[in-house]
């Protein structure tokens, strides 16, 4: 049986992710507001947050990852992916670059969590488009 605060989460992520239907909201927006208002709530949530506290970790993290999803380019994405794979794995500062846009961006570990029984890492990302920072916390799991 799923807790309020998840109850609350999936109907956040669930709004999120029926977006891409707006015309003023791309996809990758979309993308990247549902995995950082399910990364940040599920992740408040697994480590015993309140339902108040969880969801507004949630909006927060939907802001974050969709202002990050809007402007990354699908390019970068398989870069950026493979560094938050590896700076999970290997508990270390990854940097990337995109090959085609010269875009770029750093992943940070922060701590390690427990995820719905998973083993997660906890990470600052910044990201650089066009010399412009965007920065958020986000959780990774293997």
């Amino acid at each position: 049986m799923m807790s309020k605060t998840t109850r609350a989460i999936a109907a956040f992520g669930l709004i999120v992710a029926l977006l891409p239907g707006c015309q003023s909201v791309g996809p990758n927006t979309a993308v990247g507001a549902g995995l950082g208002a399910a990364l940040g709530g599920l992740g408040c949530a697994a480590v015993g947050g309140r339902a108040g506290a969880c969801l507004a970790i949630a909006t927060a993290g939907a802001i974050i990852g969709g202002a990050i999803g809007a402007q990354i380019d699908e390019r970068d994405r398989a870069e950026r992916e493979a560094a938050l794979r590896r700076a999970a794995r290997e508990n270390r500062r990854v940097s990337w670059r995109g090959s085609k846009t010269g875009n770029r961006g750093t992943i940070t570990p922060l701590r390690a969590v427990v995820q719905n029984g998973r083993n997660c890492q906890m990470v600052q990302e910044t990201y650089f488009k066009d010399g412009e920072p965007v920065s958020g916390q986000t959780t990774v799991c293997s």
